[in-house]
């Protein structure tokens, strides 16, 4: 069932995060020409579950989302006093806390057991394939990934203001000695750096390939490995904060005088366009599958709710924003508090489904990661989804089920092999003229009625696509 659950994930991020890209665009955001199928229902969701972890410490509660039913007895395992919730392995079925002694515990979600991963800890995240990285107190990086826990032979150089988990289980930091420095490491590799002009806020994709860095006059497009030369982006406003869309094409920008939110594309390297807000914001926090935007004011306990693909402003929420909340949940509802209690609300009309009693003084995490017996709540469009490709070609076809397409080869490649893992007929398309982009589709079908029924399963817009014959 693990694997059922993480292909639809990836499906919902290659739909979301990459957006609706036409063929001939340049840029990896460009608007769609192609027509959009969409099946009814929740749109490419995922079930998901809220953890709930008492402030003081004792055992961690489990809730159903969106409605916060609570499922007795589901957890095990105490802990101390948390600080802050670091992340969850949904594959390992770990949650990663760092608690109010700067110890980095890890539970086992399954088990109950808390083991220590590390102590005085400054930093700890995790990566895009669900590895713990952590640094103490004394530079030693500490990494664990798939339940095997490594001490990594080099100290990284300094304590880092930012830590990001990038691919290849490197991770990405930003040191702010003198001068800065943008460092780049590897258990199996030494440290490498570059110094910088750090001005504001610091972005990371979710694969750590590229970072943004805000100043007085715009943001930084820095490659940390050094594939592409630096690229600055001017805007007329001052940048407040920066967050990527899940894909990386995007970096939504916060203004600190500007109503709303300015835009770049990370291909174009220049703003693009931008998202009406009915004042500046603060913070921004985007949906895993680029579907929902997060905002908060300046002044005011407020979530503003955007609906990305079409820049609409939902309304604003009442709720206060801490390191944990408000979040876009797996599942596609908003997890907040609100005064003493913790509510989730469906955010295209903020109405809300569940709420936690009393749940606001304590930290939460949400997860796709179901307990055991909770296969009924795990899609089975995958099993379908690859018995129906067969002979592929028919009179009609051959004919694909598009998912995505990016002018980021890398990213498309690694994305088709993630779903080929789950169980997909994916593969990469390469872009027949210099106009197209990298497709990544599943199939081929042998006909027209055979691809629409895929597209059907997997619950979210889609794209039939047929390569054109070559002259």
């Amino acid at each position: 069932m693990p694997t059922l659950r993480r292909s639809c994930f990836l499906l919902s991020i290659a739909l979301w995060g990459c957006g609706s890209q036409a063929p001939g665009g340049a840029s990896s955001q460009a608007k769609d020409s192609q027509t959009v199928r969409t099946s009814g229902g929740p749109v490419g969701r995922v079930p998901a579950i809220a953890i709930r972890l008492p402030a003081r410490g004792g055992i961690p509660r489990l809730y159903r989302l969106p409605t916060l039913a609570e499922v007795p007895d589901a957890l095990h395992g105490r802990l101390p006093p948390v600080e802050r919730v670091v992340g969850v392995d949904p594959e390992a079925a770990f949650l990663y806390v760092r608690t109010v002694k700067r110890e980095l515990l890890a539970l086992d979600l399954e088990s109950g057991r808390t083991d220590t991963v590390a102590t005085d800890v400054a930093q700890a995240t995790v990566g895009p394939d669900g590895t713990l990285f952590a640094v103490d107190g004394k530079k030693r990086v500490v990494s664990l990934a798939r339940r095997a826990r490594l001490a990594w032979p080099q100290p990284l150089g300094g304590v880092p203001r930012d830590l990001f988990g990038a691919a290849d289980q490197r991770i990405v930091a930003v040191v702010a000695q003198d001068p800065p420095r943008l460092v780049t490491a590897g258990a199996d590799q030494p440290p490498a750096s570059r110094t910088l002009e750090l001005g504001g806020d610091v972005a990371a994709t979710r694969w750590g390939d590229l970072v943004a860095i805000a100043s007085d006059s715009g943001v930084t497009l820095i490659d940390p490995l050094g594939r592409r030369d630096m690229a600055f982006v001017r805007l007329a406003d001052h940048p407040r904060a920066l967050a990527f869309s899940p894909s990386g094409h995007r970096v939504y920008v916060a203004l600190r005088g500007g109503l709303g939110l300015a835009v770049i594309d990370r291909y174009a390297r220049e703003e693009i366009d931008g998202v009406a807000l009915p004042s500046s914001a603060a913070t921004i926090r985007i949906d895993p599958l680029g579907r929902w935007l997060l905002a908060r004011p300046p002044v005011g306990d407020t979530a503003w709710v955007v609906d990305l693909p079409i820049k609409r402003l939902v309304g604003g929420l009442a709720t206060t924003w801490q390191l944990d909340l408000p979040v876009v949940t797996p599942n596609g509802s908003v997890l907040a508090r609100q005064g003493s209690d913790v509510v989730a609300v469906t955010p295209d009309s903020l109405v809300p489904r569940g709420r936690v009693a009393g749940g606001a003084a304590d930290l939460w995490a949400v997860t796709n990661w179901l307990p055991r017996g909770g296969a009924r709540y795990s899609a089975q469009a995958a099993p379908a989804i690859a018995a129906a490709t067969g002979d592929s070609v028919g009179p009609e076809g051959p004919l694909y089920v598009q998912v995505s397409v990016s002018q980021n080869q890398d990213w498309s490649q690694r994305l088709a092999q993630e779903l080929g893992r789950a169980g997909l007929p994916a593969k990469v398309l390469a872009p027949a003229t210099t106009d197209e982009g990298y497709r990544v589709v599943l199939g081929p079908y042998p006909t027209r009625e055979v691809a629409e029924g895929i597209g059907r399963k997997l619950g979210r817009p889609y794209w039939i696509y047929q390569p054109q014959p070559q002259p």
